[in-house]
């Protein structure tokens, strides 16, 4: 289901991104933004030129705290801006602080899948902190036995991409993009 939220006067006219790691974020976020004619920002790629460092070496060096202060600051710097796609990483939720400035930031879209689905497609990554433990498959289950609260609480739609391919998925997130931020705002 649809639902269309007026961001006029509310709420800058951007698409926001968020879910677990793998739910396919960054990759649905640059097809989305090429499609509405927004600008793409990632922000665990502005963490990383902030702290000049890769996320792994700032988990060893600094720890998960230091990391989501990096990204709470990455993510401050787009909320005053327009017309963006912002792909956040899969715990921008945890913090409180995040979760409002999401909500300030334009219209959030989760995208979803099943533990299984999300294990499938990053298994192979060794980019994944969170995730160099014995049984990552349970890891995720416990990560989003927590966070999916967190994800709902900050969501104006959320679309399940468990069974669906990456075009369907960029169809229905411009489709939802075009309808709950209004069809003349993406004229040139």
């Amino acid at each position: 289901m649809l639902q269309a939220v007026d961001t006029t006067g509310n709420r800058p006219r951007n698409l926001i991104l968020i879910g677990f790691m793998g739910t396919g974020k960054t990759t649905i976020g640059m097809r989305v933004a090429r499609s509405l004619g927004f600008r793409f920002v990632d922000t665990d790629r502005l963490v990383v030129k902030m702290a000049g460092k890769s996320i792994p070496t700032i988990f060893s060096e600094s720890g998960e705290e230091a990391f989501r202060a990096l990204e709470t600051e990455a993510l401050r710097s787009c909320v005053g801006s327009s017309r963006l796609v912002i792909s956040t990483g899969g715990g921008i939720v945890t913090r409180e602080e995040n979760r409002a400035l999401l909500k300030q930031a334009g219209y959030v879209i989760w995208l979803r899948a099943s533990p299984e689905a999300i294990y499938e497609r990053i298994r192979r990554s060794r980019n994944r902190p969170l995730l160099q433990t014995p049984d990552p498959l349970q890891s995720i289950r416990d990560l989003l036995a927590v966070r999916e609260a967190l994800y709902e609480s900050c969501a104006d739609l959320a679309i399940r991409s468990d069974d669906l391919t990456v075009d369907e998925t960029c169809f229905g997130v411009t489709e939802s993009a075009q309808l709950a931020l209004g069809e003349g705002s993406f004229e040139g």
